[in-house]
């Protein structure tokens, strides 16, 4: 048995369709260069799907919401009418228990209760701590003047020594 003995780059380059030489450059750039534009066509191809389809969804969706049934579109206006109602109900309360107990409606609206018993105990509650300045403190004898004793004015002297006497010095 005999073996032949090739050279690996011999060998290579028979694989390659080549006679040993240097690989045809030009002939592999136009291929990858075929490879990138079939991508880009590709690529674009599925864009204008895709473009399509969100028109189509957009107007399926558009179909949906303008195909509800009678019904739902009555139990959505009832769910909000049941809540304007309740809105109504609960500033009517707080608005009562307001005017009962003189606390502010804006302090009634934020307490945590929801009935008229609730609202009137945590608003008595706060109203007990809760005092409204009235004006200037009343003076016992306002507008009348302390009567002078002794018939005179005293001299500042005289006045640092009661005062001081007073005070216990």
């Amino acid at each position: 048995m005999t073996e032949q003995k090739t050279d690996p780059i011999e060998e290579t380059n028979a694989c390659e369709g080549g006679t040993g030489g240097d690989p045809d450059y030009k002939a592999l750039y136009e291929e990858a260069n075929k490879a990138l534009e079939a991508s880009k066509a590709e690529s674009r191809k599925w864009e204008k799907r895709s473009k399509e389809n969100y028109e189509k969804a957009k107007k399926f969706d558009d179909l949906e919401s303008a195909n509800k049934t009678l019904e739902q579109r009555v139990s959505d206006i009832e769910a909000a009418n049941k809540a304007l109602e309740a809105e109504k109900a609960k500033n009517a309360l707080v608005k009562k228990v307001a005017k009962a107990t003189g606390v502010p409606e804006g302090i009634i609206a934020n307490l945590s209760a929801t009935d008229e018993e609730g609202l009137t105990a945590q608003a008595a509650a706060i109203a007990e701590n809760y005092k409204v300045p009235g004006g200037a403190p009343a003076a016992p004898e306002a507008g009348v003047f302390p009567k002078e004793t002794g018939g005179g004015k005293k001299s500042a002297a005289d006045q640092f020594a009661d005062a001081l006497s007073n005070a216990g010095f």
